[in-house]
């Protein structure tokens, strides 16, 4: 049988799931397994992933939406084509071509031209359920980027940080790396603050001894894009002394994870 004929196409995948108030892992299948989230579910259970993949699903799902945007050009803007999103690797391109076939996510021919209802139900899924730190980027090679690995060579992680700079200029609140005196220093500016005369303010700062320090500290922030709004408005509310203590108790609270993605959470860049 058919997606179609087995689900309503016009919600989206996973809408199936119920959720029972259990800890952990509380959303249940008509299986009777037990997912952490429905991003989980459609990763293990449709895409066929392992367990011991779980640290790159963020970055597998969010190339998979660009790719069925890119495909559908209709439910969610994405400016590139599929060709772009894979940077000139021809072969990559093929295989993921195919891969997304056989899934029957696309159909039509056997590049798979179009989405199938469930491909369309999948995208709407993921378009929904984004990650924190690129929920506020565009769908598309920023946010693939954006999820890439950052524990490279140096010149790569600032690239990296460079395009989280880029992404954040027009936030109301922003972190930036600057030099204060000879100190590298990652720097809290608030936009158009002000009731009379709208400037922009430094609202808190903090130096490091050394490049690599201060572009660790701004790799851990960058992850938390989603939340710099809310601790701008507090440092500009309750003033910088306020925000350094915040950011010091999630620092030292939370947890090392010996499994945490390598790539790209604090846990490795510490």
């Amino acid at each position: 049988m058919t997606y179609e004929q087995l689900r309503n196409p016009a919600l989206p995948w996973g809408y199936w799931l119920h959720a029972d108030g259990a800890s952990g892992l509380p959303l249940v299948d008509e299986q009777g397994r037990r997912w952490e989230s429905v991003r989980q579910a459609f990763f293990r259970s449709r895409l066929g992933m392992r367990s011991e993949q779980e640290a790159f699903r963020d970055d597998v799902l969010e190339r998979l939406l660009a790719v069925l945007a890119a495909i559908d050009r209709r439910t969610v803007h994405v400016s590139e084509s599929v060709h772009d999103l894979f940077a000139g690797e021809e072969d990559y391109w093929r295989f993921y071509r195919f891969w997304l076939r056989s899934l029957d996510l696309t159909g039509g021919g056997a590049f798979g031209d179009g989405l199938t209802q469930e491909g369309h139900a999948a995208l709407v899924m993921l378009a929904s359920t984004r990650p924190s730190e690129v929920r506020a980027i565009p769908i598309g090679l920023d946010a693939i980027r954006t999820m890439e690995p950052v524990e490279t060579s140096e010149p790569e992680r600032s690239a990296w940080l460079q395009r989280v700079e880029d992404f954040s200029s027009a936030l109301p609140y922003r972190f930036v790396r600057q030099d204060i005196g000879r100190h590298p220093a990652v720097v809290l500016i608030g936009a158009g603050l002000g009731d009379v005369i709208p400037i922009n303010r430094t609202l808190w700062s903090q130096t490091f001894s050394d490049l690599d320090s201060r572009d660790r500290f701004h790799v851990w922030l960058a992850i938390r894009l989603d939340r710099w709004d809310a601790w701008g408005g507090m440092a500009f509310r309750h003033g910088a002394p306020k925000l350094t203590q915040h950011l010091l108790a999630l620092l030292v609270g939370e947890p090392y994870d010996p499994d945490n993605r390598a790539r790209s959470r604090p846990a490795s860049l510490a």
